[in-house]
């Protein structure tokens, strides 16, 4: 199988054209820790909604599907946990059509004490990009979304992934089974 795996994310890049990786601090002390999520002054679009979405360890939020909107971007913000964020061009018009790329990306740990600070990231997913987050690890995690649109459900669409064939794939098809396999 040939998927871009970024595990964990840390470039500012990625292989699809207009995600954007946007680094946030995490600050971290005896009482807990602190993530900024949204800044308007770093951010390239308003955030009109926001909501949270919560994962139970070893699920994905949609198990045989991608996840798109035609006019929405997507900004990700894991909060908590870890998780791998699905990412597949659709759009004809783009240099990176038909890519594939599957980043992992880690939130706050509730177990860490002490005063530090690492980098949490927001990944920014376009308009007609394909996507689906899965939680791979041992713990529950959160994602906060600040969408560019509020929720429209006529925007909204999802395909199994068995209807977009991908000829670098060995099954033809995407499959999380075979990203944990390989993980």
């Amino acid at each position: 199988m040939k998927i871009n795996k970024i595990f964990p994310v840390s470039a500012k890049e990625t292989c699809i054209s207009g995600v954007e990786i946007l680094e946030r601090n995490i600050f971290y002390d005896q009482r807990g820790f602190l993530i900024e999520t949204f800044a308007k002054t770093k951010e390239k679009s308003e955030s009109v909604y926001s909501y949270n979405s919560f994962t139970h360890p070893g699920f994905a939020r949609d198990v045989d599907r991608f996840h798109f909107h035609l006019k929405q971007k997507d900004r990700f913000t894991i909060v908590l946990g870890r998780m791998w964020i699905l990412l597949y061009d659709a759009r004809e018009e783009s240099a990176s059509f038909e890519k594939l790329e599957v980043v992992e990306v880690f939130g706050g740990n509730p177990e860490i004490k002490e005063k530090t600070t690492f980098p949490v990231f927001t990944i920014t997913i376009p308009e007609r990009v394909y996507h689906g987050i899965m939680n791979p690890g041992p713990a529950f995690a959160m994602l906060v979304n600040h969408p560019t649109v509020e929720y429209n459900p006529e925007d909204e669409g999802r395909i199994l992934f068995s209807e977009i064939k991908i000829p670098s794939l060995e099954k033809g098809y995407f499959s999380w089974e075979d990203v944990k396999n390989e993980s």
